[in-house]
């Protein structure tokens, strides 16, 4: 499908890359957001990356997908930002938590209605470093495998392994700050 769009976009007709935005769009903030930590910020760099996805489709190679190219569009912007506005990131050191705590904020996280649920994923990341929040938002919010994020961060499989872990590590650590006795229900 994204292929006739981007035929049609070569071919002169700029309206049929709003295909590419009403597709794209969601995904690619929260992509930013985990990156830049701030709503108004994501939204710059995700208008800037559709902007340099438009300049570049002629670069575009076909047989790659094209959700990985933008993406990677993305996080080179975001990247390019956080360093533009020179943001410093605090480095979460190694955190262990015992299977019995991890159960308990499992248990804790599935009781969440689910807009509480977003509300706390959200806050989490703007809590972790920026490389951590990507790999986990690319892993498990927008359901990437480990060879699409290698392209999307050009990360090395191991780096985004130790990445995976240390961002789930650093999750549960802000979770576990943020007392989720709260959010706990009793039987």
């Amino acid at each position: 499908m994204d292929s006739h769009y981007i035929d049609e976009v070569l071919k002169g007709n700029s309206n049929a890359f709003s295909y590419f935005i009403k597709t794209y769009q969601n995904k690619a903030f929260g992509v930013a957001v985990s990156i830049v930590k701030s709503e108004d910020d994501a939204k710059d760099v995700v208008q800037d990356s559709f902007v340099a996805a438009y300049s570049s489709l002629h670069k575009f190679r076909v047989e790659s997908k094209f959700s990985t190219w933008f993406y990677r569009i993305v996080v080179n912007k975001a990247l390019q930002f956080i360093k533009q506005e020179k943001r410093k990131h605090e480095v979460v050191g190694e955190y262990s938590i015992s299977d019995g705590e991890r159960t308990a904020l499992n248990d804790a996280i599935g009781q969440l209605e689910k807009q509480e649920l977003k509300k706390l994923i959200k806050a989490v990341f703007e809590k972790i470093p920026a490389k951590e929040a990507l790999v986990l938002q690319l892993f498990y919010i927008d359901e990437q495998n480990m060879v699409e994020i290698e392209a999307i961060t050009m990360f090395t499989k191991s780096n985004v392994k130790v990445l995976l872990h240390r961002g789930r590590t650093s999750f549960y650590k802000v979770l576990k700050e943020q007392n989720l006795n709260e959010y706990k229900y009793y039987e």
